[in-house]
């Protein structure tokens, strides 16, 4: 796994390439604005889907929406908080793709507005779909439902949490394009921010 600034631009040549070998272009946003103006409905919903389960543990959203006025602390502790947010939901999304600590055709990114983890490997639909879900299902449902059973589910956890599920948006955008686009049994692979399947 590679360290990067940003995620490797589209290979004209490799584009041209898969076209040739009868791979076929998934058809979604071709930017990561596009993508996240288009994953907002998926935004509210996982928003929801986490907000449901926290609620089933803890009352602190209800307390902050029940009064007049609030504020918000910028702490340091906050940051790191968030950044290691950031790092663990990239970190999952990496842990399920093969061979991923030796593989070098895996690139792994933190910017300013979120992280990425990006790979030229060859995946099955079935494998491509785990890897997209896997940090809101851990992070966002799982770990909330351990967390509140054991009594541990502070409101800076749950914020976090609650964070997670609306970052992880645009990875349910993309789950929902693979669904629809790729039969089962084909192979896909990315080339920039474009996806084949053959």
């Amino acid at each position: 796994m590679k360290y990067v600034k940003k995620i490797p631009s589209t290979d004209k040549d490799l584009r041209n390439s898969l076209l040739n070998e009868g791979w076929n272009e998934i058809k979604g946003p071709s930017n990561l604005l596009s993508a996240t103006l288009m994953s907002i409905p998926f935004m509210i919903l996982s928003g929801l889907i986490c907000y449901f389960i926290l609620l089933q543990f803890t009352d602190l959203f209800a307390n902050i929406l029940s009064t007049r006025s609030f504020s918000i602390n910028i702490r340091l502790d906050y940051i790191l908080f968030a950044f290691l947010l950031i790092l663990s939901h990239e970190l999952i999304h990496a842990a399920f793709i093969p061979d991923f600590l030796k593989s070098d055709d895996i690139y792994f990114g933190i910017r300013p507005w979120g992280g990425f983890v990006y790979t030229t490997q060859k995946l099955g639909k079935a494998r491509f779909l785990l890897i997209s879900v896997a940090p809101f299902v851990i992070i966002s449902v799982t770990l909330p439902i351990v967390l509140g059973l054991l009594n541990l589910l502070s409101g800076v956890i749950a914020a976090l949490i609650l964070l997670n599920a609306l970052a992880s948006s645009v990875d349910m955008l993309s789950s929902l394009l693979i669904l629809f686009q790729v039969p089962n049994g084909a192979m896909i692979v990315n080339n920039g921010f474009e996806t084949y399947y053959k």
